[in-house]
């Protein structure tokens, strides 16, 4: 009875915070770039849209804010210390409020596996009427002991055009394969009528040998949604990110960008559920104890200034200035030690 009362007034205030920020965002940026948008249904698209980038951004606020909001108005209520005269601990009363924040945390890392991660590429896609087939030129990339030059990438018809792929032996080109057209099929890209000149060395000099091959497989791995996030800045899910990572490291490229994206949305939303639980048992039980506004006060600078923090080390993180392991998971877990060390200090305070 106790964890369902506590949880189910925890939830609702999560549910009311997270409408008034997301729609807060949501309003503001629809008020600033409403003039450039054509009709009635593309305005609702890009505001689901907004509301959708919004709402991933930030529901690890939400978490937090929605537990002070709780404690706060129990404190206020003298519902704490009602709780704590029944028999209840410091660790039983941050149970609901543990399990409710983790169920948060699952749902939103849930939707990262959707296209609801991809939400601010289709907004911008919006606002620059972008509703058609999205063209990437000019790729130029490393693939294996080749160098592979690409005119035009189409990643909705799963096609490239102006296909050029240079062999590397020893820091020079022996090879070229070219192709007017190639097709994504399955886990590979397909080409037929690929012309191969390749240099042939004879007793007498150097010659330059042309062929044509009916079918030819190249860049395996490289979807086109893959290929079009990777060299055009495009947002992935998290499944494609953690399959582009894999692709990248297989070629000795970098994916500090990539590891980044997944830190961030793996590991540093975790960071609500460790500041949760510092400022649940760092509030008194009792009104008498806390200058109510002040605590507040501090409670919610604290979570914007650890908030704004760990956003600013993702895009150092991302930019390879500092390692994303370092950026992102390091202040996490320090800040859960402490979480810890406060949680085994509980039962010593008032």
């Amino acid at each position: 009875m106790f964890f369902r009362y506590v949880a189910f007034h925890y939830l609702k205030n999560i549910i009311i915070i997270l409408m008034g920020l997301t729609g807060l965002f949501t309003g503001l940026d629809y008020l600033m770039n409403a003039s450039s948008l054509n009709s009635f249904n593309i305005k609702v698209l890009y505001l689901f849209s907004k509301w959708e980038e919004s709402l991933n951004l930030l529901y690890p606020l939400a978490i937090i804010l929605g537990g002070i909001w709780t404690k706060i108005a129990f404190i206020k209520q003298n519902a704490v210390g009602s709780f704590y005269a029944l028999g209840l601990s410091r660790k039983e009363f941050f149970r609901p409020f543990f399990v409710v924040g983790l169920s948060v945390y699952f749902l939103f890392l849930g939707l990262n596996f959707t296209s609801f991660a991809t939400a601010h590429d289709t907004a911008k896609r919006i606002k620059k009427s972008e509703y058609g087939m999205s063209k990437t030129e000019d790729l130029f990339f490393k693939y294996n002991e080749s160098f592979v030059y690409i005119r035009a990438l189409l990643p909705e018809k799963y096609k490239l055009e102006g296909l050029t792929i240079f062999k590397m032996e020893n820091g020079a080109v022996t090879a070229t394969f070219s192709a007017k057209e190639a097709w994504f099929n399955l886990s590979e890209w397909v080409a037929i009528d690929v012309v191969k000149k390749s240099k042939l060395l004879k007793e007498n000099g150097e010659y330059l040998k042309v062929e044509v091959i009916d079918v030819f497989h190249t860049l395996k791995g490289y979807e086109p949604k893959i290929l079009k996030s990777i060299y055009d800045g495009k947002e992935l899910t998290l499944f494609d990110t953690i399959r582009a990572k894999r692709l990248l490291e297989n070629q000795g490229l970098g994916t500090d960008a990539l590891r980044a994206d997944i830190y961030g949305k793996v590991f540093t939303p975790l960071f609500s559920i460790a500041l949760l639980m510092i400022l649940i048992f760092r509030f008194p039980f009792h009104a008498r104890y806390m200058n109510i506004a002040t605590t507040t006060t501090k409670a919610l600078g604290g979570t914007l200034f650890v908030w704004g923090i760990l956003f600013a080390l993702k895009g150092i993180g991302a930019t390879g200035t500092i390692v994303p392991e370092i950026a992102l998971i390091l202040p996490v877990i320090l800040l859960w030690g402490y979480a810890f060390y406060t949680l085994s200090q509980s039962d010593k305070r008032i």
